[in-house]
Parts: structure tokens; C-alpha cells; sequence
């Protein structure tokens, strides 16, 4: 092949890469400007609802605060469950059933989607702020409408996938990429249902599926926006008695 030939695809190559990145980009400054002022303006997040599991009905209540505390408790006849993150220290949770309910410091691999989930506005929200890079990965159907796929990646080479609606600009899917034994499992989070809550769409209904099958599917029945009487310590691992 000539050099004018290898340089010209080169160019050519690199042009598609930098506007792919370039829409990618731009697809997370709409979804980070989708809802204005409201969204600095949304504090804290309360939900109650059920998750549905294994047979299983299990309330639940949730509370979110900016910019990445997070606190879930389930509730069943035979056990409470508390999981926590401060934004700070380890993740922890406290299980009835296990040492008496003593907090414990959550695994690594629970500990670190947790605190992925406890960002408050998500990683498109000043993503470069947070290390990540977005990059544009084409268009798919989702639930009937049309959805941008994101490549997203962070410094630890961590990778995940959002897909954002072309119309309300909200993330409608997510997937993941998780080890079970020997497999490398992708892990498909779907958004829906969503609902305006202190001015911002918040989804009321979260499915999650791996290898075709629905793990779990959590309904929320409640959602307040900046409720009172929050305080940080409520995400704070209590000390051991």
C-alpha cells in the first residue's frame, strides 16, 4: 500500500473516532442540562417500594443524598438488612441474621457497585470530573424508542454501557460486565416507568437481568424529593457495641 493510501485511512479512521467521541459528548451534556436547575436543586431522595426476588416480596426503603451517600434497608418477617456508604469510608452493612446485625465492611466487588450507585446524578454529570471517558457506540431500540449507546470507561479500565434516550435524554439501560466462577456475565439494568419527582424524571420501575434471566425487579410505590430530617450520620457505619 502506497503511504498517500496509508495516510488517507488513517485520517479517515481517526476522523470517525473524533466524531464519534465529539457525539458522545454531546450526548452527555443533554443528558446532564435535561432537567435545568432542578437537578442542582434535588438534594436528597427518599423511595419506599418493594423488590420482587426469588419468589420473594421484600420492602425496601431507600435514601440519597448529594453528591454520594446512599442508604437501602429491606425489611422481611425473618431478617433486616441495612447497606450504607458515607461517601467517604468502606461501604458496610448490617444483616439480622449475621453477627448479631454488627455492621460489617461489604466485599469488594458489592462495595464497589454500591458506591457506583450512590452517585447521586450518575456518571454522565460531569463525567470527565469523575475520570470517566464517554465515547458514542451507535443507536438501538429500547422499550420502542430510540436510545444512544455509550461506551464509557473509567482510569481503572472499568467498562459499562448507557443507553440514553434520544427524547427525554434519560439512561434507560445499563450493562455490566460481571465475573460468576469462570464466566464473564453481562448484567442488564432497564430504567422505566419514569416519573417527575421535585421536577427531575426518576425511574419507579428497575429491572435487572443476566444471561436472559430477571435477577430481581424493584418497584417503587413512594419517592419524596429533599425530604427533612436527613443528616449524614445516618449513612455513617455505626461503631461496634
Amino acid at each position: 500500500m502506497r503511504w498517500p493510501v496509508r495516510i488517507l485511512l488513517v485520517s479517515l479512521t481517526l476522523g470517525v473516532v473524533t466524531a464519534q467521541a465529539q457525539l458522545g459528548l454531546e450526548i452527555a451534556r443533554q443528558h446532564a442540562a435535561r432537567a435545568g436547575d432542578r437537578l442542582a436543586a434535588l438534594t436528597a431522595l427518599r423511595a419506599e417500594g418493594r423488590i420482587f426476588v426469588n419468589n420473594e416480596v421484600v420492602p425496601f426503603t431507600l435514601v440519597a443524598q448529594r453528591p454520594n451517600r446512599l442508604r437501602v434497608e429491606t425489611r422481611t418477617t425473618q431478617r433486616r438488612t441495612v447497606q450504607a456508604y458515607d461517601g467517604v469510608n468502606p461501604p458496610w452493612v448490617s444483616q439480622s441474621e449475621v453477627a448479631a446485625g454488627a455492621p460489617q465492611v461489604m466485599g469488594e466487588g458489592e462495595a464497589r457497585d454500591f458506591i457506583a450507585n450512590a452517585d447521586f446524578d450518575g456518571p454522565l454529570v460531569n463525567f470527565a470530573g469523575k475520570n470517566y471517558s464517554v465515547d458514542y457506540a451507535g443507536e438501538e431500540p429500547i422499550d420502542g424508542h430510540t436510545a444512544a449507546k455509550l461506551l464509557v470507561m473509567n482510569q481503572r479500565d472499568d467498562i459499562f454501557f448507557l443507553w440514553v434516550d434520544a427524547e427525554t435524554h434519560e439512561v434507560v439501560k445499563r450493562t455490566v460486565y460481571r465475573a460468576f466462577g469462570s464466566q464473564r456475565v453481562a448484567v442488564d439494568t432497564f430504567f422505566k416507568d419514569f416519573r417527575s419527582v421535585g421536577g427531575v424524571l426518576q425511574p419507579h420501575r428497575i429491572e435487572t437481568v443476566a444471561n436472559g434471566r430477571t435477577i430481581y425487579v424493584m418497584r417503587i410505590d413512594r419517592m419524596e424529593a429533599n425530604p427533612p430530617a436527613i443528616t449524614p450520620d445516618i449513612f455513617i457505619r455505626p461503631a461496634a457495641n
